[in-house]
């Protein structure tokens, strides 16, 4: 699965769960937590959903080396792990 493929179902995720629509600040690059899309529950969700989706774990330590703020940040981590 490609990196952009990664975004883009992130990406819809994010969009329908968190009903963000066709709000005009928000983009793939949008730090989700600056801006209030997310808050640290619906991060949990992100991560469970990613976990489940993509068949890969999420640990704190990867929470902690590498910034997840947007949807970028969190497909990269994401595309590092099914390789």
């Amino acid at each position: 699965m490609s990196l952009d493929e990664i975004i883009k179902d992130i990406n819809a995720f994010v969009m329908k769960h968190f009903e963000i629509d066709d709000d005009p600040d928000y983009s793939p690059d949008v730090n989700l937590f600056d801006y209030g899309y997310v808050d640290s529950l619906g991060a949990t969700e992100i991560i469970l959903y990613i976990e489940e989706h993509f068949n890969c774990t999420i640990s704190q330590k990867d929470i902690s080396m590498y910034p997840m703020n947007t949807v970028q940040e969190i497909a990269q981590v994401v595309a590092e792990k099914l390789r």
